[in-house]
């Protein structure tokens, strides 16, 4: 009996290897001509990739399960204390799974999109079944040049905000802190510096809100810039700026609209000041 276990156990051992080098090879040829392809752009290619892989482990793992499944099947039977155990030391690797899998049939991102997991924010460059990777966005709208390993159980406990995914334009809302004797003058400025630096977006932008809008039977939001002021002390006013925008450019617009709000005030304390 005992050589009858160890011949069935030798064949798995045998099925495994080869199992293991038939991914290899396959996860090598796919990928190889994945890359000789000519995408329309290089995140196409990425994310290619990125699914030749994570089938290629995924068939290879299930067909080990298959060849393996006796004795899995029989160790299941004495270890189930043991399962349990497991099952609480490794929670946290389960739900980075679940976290993946339901971003999988959400389609809540995919590589290229800008998005924001909890405190963090990036730009998407690769995903597997346990992490996120992102390229950082800090302050300023910008790269920081830091690499974020995001674990994929945050997608079941922190709220996932795609910017980018299916949106060409976005209303871009940002907030600037003005003394409360000079709100009226500065919510003018900022309204004007928004008008002039959204002007050539804000039809396109109509068209696409209002297409949006009847798609998920909602009310058309307002694209035109506005200016809200909130007294947030008793000297200051927080002025919020909203401004239709696309989407990969707000950062730049917001830039835009504070250097010429800047540069107005520059101006007009200079005007003052020569009075």
């Amino acid at each position: 009996m005992s050589r009858i276990w160890e011949g069935d156990r030798l064949e798995h051992v045998i099925a495994s290897i080869v199992i293991v080098a038939i991914a290899v090879v396959v996860r090598f040829a796919v990928g190889r001509l994945v890359r000789r392809q000519t995408w329309a752009s290089a995140e196409v290619g990425r994310r290619w990739m990125i699914q030749v892989r994570n089938i290629t482990v995924l068939v290879a793992f299930i067909a080990l399960v298959i060849v393996w499944a006796q004795e899995l099947r029989t160790a299941a039977l004495s270890l189930v204390a043991f399962a349990v155990a497991a099952v609480i030391a490794t929670k946290e690797m389960i739900m980075a799974v679940g976290g993946s899998f339901s971003r999988a049939t959400s389609g809540s991102f995919a590589v290229g999109d800008r998005v924001r997991i909890g405190a963090h924010r990036g730009d998407v460059i690769d995903h597997s079944l346990l992490t996120t990777t992102l390229l950082e966005i800090g302050p300023g709208h910008v790269r920081t040049g830091r690499t974020l390993v995001i674990p994929n159980n945050l997608l079941l406990t922190d709220a996932v905000a795609n910017e980018t995914a299916g949106h060409g334009y976005v209303l871009h809302s940002f907030a600037v802190p003005v003394a409360k004797s000079e709100w009226h003058g500065a919510q003018k400025a900022l309204l004007a510096a928004a008008k002039e630096h959204s002007a050539e977006y804000v039809e396109d932008a109509r068209r696409e809100m209002e297409r949006r809008a009847r798609a998920h039977s909602l009310s058309t939001p307002i694209v035109d810039p506005f200016v809200l002021a909130k007294p947030t002390g008793t000297d200051t006013v927080e002025l919020t700026v909203r401004v239709p925008v696309p989407a990969r450019e707000a950062w730049w617009v917001e830039n835009e609209i504070l250097a010429a709000w800047l540069g107005r005030s520059d101006v007009d304390g200079a005007a003052a000041g020569a009075e």
